[in-house]
């Protein structure tokens, strides 16, 4: 089972008020049990990735559309391979491919609230 993400604390907030994090409504779910539809992340733009981390992403071939999804592999050409937490509700990198690098927006760094 994957650990879950830790709640926001007081920093996480100063951060989001000042710019260095972003907020992000999660919807569907494809990462349950880990994020829940409805659920709010923040994101960390600047944040060093790694495989297991959860990240925030372009969809690429839905330019309006944004992901989360979990690293599984970074290939060594730059592109990462992601999918969601729950296989049978999720369009992943098993569907559309490995990803660039440039289309990360960021690391999933902590639950600030929501859920229905």
């Amino acid at each position: 089972m994957v650990a879950a993400l830790p709640k926001a604390g007081t920093w996480d907030r100063v951060l989001l008020l000042i710019g260095r994090r972003r907020g992000f409504l999660v919807a569907g779910d494809s990462m349950s049990p880990t994020l829940k539809d409805g659920e709010i992340v923040l994101v960390d733009p600047k944040a060093t990735l790694s495989s297991g981390d959860i990240v925030l992403a372009d969809h690429p071939y839905k330019k309006s559309v944004r992901i989360l999804k979990r690293i599984d592999r970074i290939e060594e050409n730059g592109h990462l391979f992601l999918i969601g937490d729950n296989v049978r509700e999720s369009s992943d990198s098993r569907n559309f491919g490995p990803i660039s690098a440039r289309s990360i927006l960021g690391k999933v760094v902590c639950q600030l609230g929501g859920s229905k």
